[in-house]
């Protein structure tokens, strides 16, 4: 009984850290999972706008729902938000499409180059965002373009290539302060896989959780890149 007594503080403590580890490591994987189904989906076409996707009660379209059902919910009062972001590489080609390049030979080895006016040559930029569920939980972890810059008519909150070539408030960041770096920059010379111009989706998600000192910050974050 003396030793149960004097031993129970040490094991009854690493028995319950050991649960609730592995609670939060269980809803890492499950929020990744989110993260990765729903990228999947949105870089083949579908469409969770807010105007096309208001929220999980109404919408005709509950795929996201479905996919979050073990986490949360992505509903405007909800537990979670869904981050979705489409970015691009400013080269050569996007600059002469927006109208700021001059003309190369039409050769991989020479594509071209940009005037001053192309502003964002050289960087990731966005050219869609949007979230959806509860927007106050958590913002992008690669920025936000410029509201303006959006196109609200079409509903689909796309950006401009005359605005995402020049405005520098549309670049994408890496944690805030580098620039969008998770890509390898195109070489543009028809020898790289990707390519300037060539579309990047990005779904980041985040689902609220119980706060425990030491173990979670109140929440599980996850991004997946397509």
């Amino acid at each position: 009984m003396l030793e149960f007594t004097m031993l129970t503080p040490v094991w009854l403590g690493m028995l319950l850290g050991t649960m609730w580890i592995g609670t939060s490591l269980l809803r890492g994987l499950e929020v990744t999972q989110v993260a990765r189904d729903s990228a999947s989906l949105y870089s083949r076409g579908q469409d969770f706008t807010p105007a096309a996707y208001p929220n999980s009660s109404s919408s005709d379209n509950n795929i996201l729902p479905m996919l979050a059902m073990a986490v949360g919910t992505v509903t405007n009062t909800g537990s979670g938000v869904i981050t979705f972001s489409t970015v691009t590489y400013v080269g050569n080609s996007v600059c002469a499409l927006a109208g700021f390049g001059v003309a190369g030979n039409n050769t991989p080895s020479n594509t071209g180059s940009h005037t001053a006016a192309c502003t964002n040559y050289g960087y990731f930029v966005f050219t869609q965002q949007y979230q959806v569920g509860n927007t106050g939980w958590r913002a992008s972890n690669f920025g936000t373009p410029l509201a303006a810059d959006m196109e609200p008519l079409s509903q689909q909150l796309q950006i401009p290539i005359l605005n995402y070539t020049q405005h520098t408030g549309d670049r994408a960041w890496t944690n805030g302060t580098t620039p969008f770096n998770l890509l390898p920059i195109p070489k543009e010379d028809g020898t790289d896989g990707y390519q300037s111009g060539q579309p990047v989706y990005i779904a980041e998600a985040f689902f609220t959780g119980t706060a425990a000192p030491g173990y979670t910050t109140g929440g599980t974050y996850a991004y997946a890149i397509f």
